[in-house]
């Protein structure tokens, strides 16, 4: 599996972050294997699929949160977490602060 399809996955994702993102899913989209995308994935860009889909959509939700002031309850939602709690650990893991200090 060469970068090219590896950089198909990466932007298929970052194209639906909003939706529920699956292995098999994004695996069907750019044509090879569940375990082909993630052994390669890793390879090319240093992280697992799902890393990479947390990643970006922690990004999304620092930035609204930042730019737009959006309630924690919503940028929670944003980055796909039901609760609050993990949410808010899994920011602070990310950015070194509470999702409340990013906030306008």
């Amino acid at each position: 599996m060469s970068l090219r399809y590896c950089e198909r996955a990466r932007d298929f994702v970052i194209g639906n972050l909003d939706r529920e993102l699956t292995i098999g899913l994004i695996a069907r989209e750019v044509g090879c294997s569940a375990s082909t995308l993630q052994r390669h994935f890793k390879t090319h860009f240093g992280m697992t699929v799902f890393d990479f889909i947390r990643q970006k959509r922690l990004e999304a939700a620092r930035t609204a949160l930042a730019d737009d002031g959006i309630p924690i309850s919503h940028a929670a939602h944003l980055a796909g977490y039901n609760n609050i709690s993990s949410f808010t650990t899994a920011f602070r893991r990310a950015y070194g602060v509470t999702p409340k200090q990013v906030r306008v």
